[in-house]
């Protein structure tokens, strides 16, 4: 496979470093980041793994907890 240089500013790199996880080459943390924005993100792989009930439960729990922390920071919902 080819590569390219390409010239980004200076603010635009240290955001890809911050994103970079450890063992990631900045090919690859650009490619998720691009991902995640067409829809391919990894947590998709997870949609119907749960059956109706079990999705139900998660939904209270969400709600739930965005409630307590809604009530945390002393927001009303």
């Amino acid at each position: 496979m080819g590569s390219k240089n390409i010239s980004i500013r200076d603010d635009v790199y240290f955001e890809l470093k911050k994103a970079k996880e450890e063992d990631e080459s900045f090919s690859e943390v650009i490619e998720r980041l691009l991902a995640s924005r067409s829809g391919e993100h990894p947590l998709y792989e997870l949609v119907g793994t749960l059956d109706e009930s079990e999705a139900e439960r998660v939904r209270e729990l969400a709600a739930g907890f965005r409630g307590s922390v809604d009530e945390d920071m002393g927001r009303s919902t």
